[in-house]
């Protein structure tokens, strides 16, 4: 299947197009590009791409769902592979491929007989669901992602799919994205993005100069190196073992969010409220948020801020990344690729099968052939070969409100169980800093009524004891 783009809409551009015409603007900065381009809108669907690509895609924070692997088919298009000038790399990377296909297939092969709706577990003949079973498709694996976003988000496209990094990755969907941006806005995203990749970009991931002229960049240096310095601390403190790790947090949650509740009804300063209340400021702080928070005022919970550390297969960071609220940070995915060590994520229902052994060796044998192909061929190359299993460390901060909206939904039984673990794991910490501000962080069936309809697990007594504790 070719990358392709289809049903594409836009609101704004032919206005944006005839003021640059107007005015003869040949360049623009950053933030005279994304003003200008602030209150259009933008919509199409990426057909054909793989899933390296929507997962950078994502990570740009607009608005987009994705086709399910659970369509994954057994067919010539299913995936794309980089062309290399080695043709016994070429056939390398295409048996390790068809081998992980076929071993999906295998794993999550279906019970003879017919059955109405989605397949549920004891219709598996090895007891292997496909969302278990995808943990060793490779990020190869061709996917559609419909996509929406306000102009602004353009520039941060183009910024992608010039960077040099991953500019390979996107040859095919930049040209055929170009054919429906109007030719005056695509020359100013593109040259303010080249450009910026020019300054920006002269070292590689190890730091070594890569062109004659780095050393003359007006003192720029590659941000991302800069940036892995920085974050390295944090990276450092998680783990396989330790995948939900507290990095930092507002001293006071709850006096956080009360001082803010009685911001707007309160002529008085927070000083002074804080010098009224004396030792009793956290107990009160906290009525009042409740009280609030019940009235259904849930802004005032946005006061209250945690930052956690985080390490999950490729499969959960992609769902994590499709939540654009919280702001996150991942490492650098050449870290993935050459850390000898790192673990993989085993789905129990794998583990427990006689696929446990076929599934370690075929990883094993993705992660030597993917740390080849990135030092002989560099990044872009490698990507397609990380599997859904591989674990990726990443950061995110958010607030309390996006938090107990997002842990509602991920402590659910229906929730895919990785992400599931760690919604909980993450829960018990929160809740351990305030319940009232984590009060509704619950599936909906321990608050009152599953809201899952006919998709329920069916099993909310069990669900309430398990929370009630």
């Amino acid at each position: 299947m070719l990358v392709n783009i289809t049903n594409f809409e836009q609101t704004g551009l032919e206005q944006i197009t005839a003021w640059i015409d107007r005015n003869q603007i040949k360049q623009l900065d950053e933030k005279a590009c994304k003003e200008a381009l602030r209150t259009a809108s933008v919509f199409f669907v990426a057909e054909g791409i793989n899933r390296v690509a929507s997962t950078l895609l994502c990570e740009l924070k607009a608005s987009y769902i994705q086709q399910s692997q659970r369509y994954v088919t057994m067919d010539n298009d299913a995936f794309q592979l980089p062309i290399y000038a080695d043709d016994e790399d070429n056939k390398q990377a295409k048996i390790l491929t068809q081998q992980a296909y076929k071993l999906y297939a295998d794993m999550s092969e279906l019970k003879p007989g017919e059955f109405k709706g989605r397949p549920k577990l004891d219709n598996y003949q090895h007891g292997i669901p496909i969302e278990d079973a995808r943990y060793i498709l490779p990020l190869s694996s061709t996917t559609n992602l419909c996509i929406t976003m306000s102009g602004d988000k353009l520039y941060d496209l183009f910024q992608l799919i010039d960077d040099r990094e991953y500019a390979p990755i996107f040859c095919e969907f930049k040209k055929k994205l170009e054919m429906y941006i109007p030719a005056s806005i695509s020359r100013l995203l593109s040259k303010a993005s080249i450009d910026d990749n020019a300054r920006c970009n002269n070292y590689d991931y190890a730091g070594n100069v890569i062109d004659n002229d780095a050393e003359n960049s007006d003192g720029y240096e590659d941000y991302q190196i800069i940036l892995e310095d920085l974050y390295q601390q944090y990276f450092d403190r998680i783990s396989s073992d330790d995948n939900m790790v507290l990095l930092d947090k507002f001293n006071n949650l709850d006096l956080q969010v009360g001082l803010g509740a009685l911001t707007s009804t309160q002529i008085k300063t927070s000083s002074e409220i804080l010098a009224d209340w004396g030792l009793e400021a956290t107990d009160k702080a906290k009525q009042i948020a409740k009280r609030v928070l019940g009235y259904g005022h849930d802004s005032i919970a946005e006061q209250a801020r945690t930052t956690f550390g985080m390490m999950c297969s490729l499969v959960t960071y992609h769902q994590q990344v499709r939540h654009r609220l919280p702001e996150s940070r991942r490492e650098h995915f050449a870290a993935v690729i050459n850390d000898d060590k790192r673990q993989i994520t085993l789905p129990e229902t794998v583990a427990n099968s006689k696929f446990r052994e076929q599934y370690l060796e075929l990883a094993a044998e993705f992660k030597q052939f993917s740390r080849y192909i990135y030092q002989k061929y560099g990044l872009a190359d490698a990507l397609p070969f990380l599997l859904n299993c591989d674990q990726l460390k990443m950061i995110i901060s958010s607030n309390a409100r996006m938090d107990a909206k997002m842990l509602s939904e991920r402590t659910c039984m229906n929730a895919q169980w990785e992400i599931r673990h760690l919604a909980i794991k993450k829960l018990n910490i929160l809740r351990g800093f305030s319940d009232s501000l984590y009060e509704t962080a619950l599936p909906s069936c321990v608050l009152g009524k599953c809201k899952e309809g006919k998709l329920s697990c069916g099993r909310q007594l069990e669900v309430k004891a398990m929370f009630a504790r």
